[in-house]
């Protein structure tokens, strides 16, 4: 299984695990629901912030490792230690391996 779909998985049943344990607290100990409501939703902010934090920089999809001084091919950068390829989402900072401008120059027109 891939590391991204390993880190969803692991994501949602977390999720479902604080759901079900809010559901019975609530149920047995009868406690009002909206302060446990909101406590709930601040654990589970804070637990996918931090579950997801490596998602921010160019990371492998299928073995998480940082991708970002790699250079992108046609079809996008090729992870060393696994061989995936992944598709870089901001283009704009990725370096093409290949250059089809090294032989031509751009002619003005005036």
């Amino acid at each position: 299984m891939m590391w991204i779909q390993r880190l969803r998985l692991r994501v949602f049943a977390l999720m479902v695990a604080l759901a079900i344990l809010v559901f019975t607290v609530v149920g047995m100990l009868s406690i009002p629901v909206l302060p446990a409501v909101g406590v709930a939703l601040t654990i589970a902010v804070t637990m996918v912030n931090s579950m997801t934090s490596r998602l921010d920089a160019l990371t492998c999809a299928g073995c998480g490792n940082s991708i970002e001084q790699l250079p992108a091919g046609t079809h996008g950068i090729a992870c060393e230690s696994c061989g995936t390829i992944n598709h870089p989402f901001n283009t704009g900072e990725a370096m093409l391996a290949l250059d089809m401008n090294d032989d031509e120059e751009d002619e003005e027109i005036i």
